[in-house]
C-alpha cells in the first residue's frame, strides 16, 4: 500500500504580495514627499522615517512568514520589492534634484557637491550598494534552494 505525498498548501502570491508592494510604494512616496517638503534635504526626520519603513517591512515579513513560505521565491520577491521601492524612490528623487540643480549657473559643480558631499551620498549610492549586495546573496541562495528559503 502506498501513501500519496501531499503537496504543500498553496498561497495566492498576488493576493499576498500586491498589497505589500502597493503599501511600500505609498510609504516611499510619503517619505520622498517629506524630504521634498524639507527643501530636498536628507534630515534626521528622513532617517527616522526610513527606519520606520524598515521596521514596517520587518513586521510585515514576520506577520506573513507562513504564507511566504508557501510561495516559491516568496521571501526573495518580498526582499526585492522592498529594495526596488526604497532605493528607487531615493535615486529618482536624487536624479530630479540633480537635474534641477544642474540647470542653474555652475550647476554641474553644485549638483556634484550635492550628491557627493551631503547625506544624499549615503541615501543613494551607499544604501543601494550595501542593500544590493545583501539582495544578491539572497537571490543566489534562493536559486540554490530552488525557490524555498527553508
Amino acid at each position: 500500500m502506498s501513501t500519496p505525498t501531499l503537496a504543500p498548501p498553496s498561497t495566492n502570491a498576488r493576493a499576498l504580495l500586491l498589497p505589500y508592494a502597493l503599501g511600500l510604494l505609498a510609504a516611499a512616496v510619503v517619505l520622498q514627499a517629506v524630504i521634498a517638503l524639507a527643501g530636498g534635504e536628507i534630515t534626521v526626520l528622513a532617517g527616522v522615517l526610513t527606519a520606520v519603513l524598515g521596521v514596517g517591512i520587518a513586521a510585515w515579513l514576520l506577520r506573513h512568514h507562513r504564507e511566504l513560505a508557501h510561495v516559491r521565491f516568496g521571501f526573495v520577491v518580498a526582499h526585492s520589492l522592498a529594495f526596488v521601492m526604497v532605493t528607487t524612490s531615493f535615486n529618482a528623487h536624487a536624479v530630479i534634484r540633480t537635474l534641477q540643480l544642474g540647470a542653474t549657473d555652475g550647476g554641474f559643480e553644485v549638483a556634484a557637491q550635492e550628491l557627493l558631499a551631503t547625506p544624499w551620498f549615503g541615501a543613494t549610492l551607499v544604501m543601494s550598494a550595501a542593500w544590493g549586495c545583501g539582495l544578491l546573496v539572497h537571490l543566489v541562495g534562493s536559486v540554490l534552494g530552488r525557490g524555498w528559503d527553508r
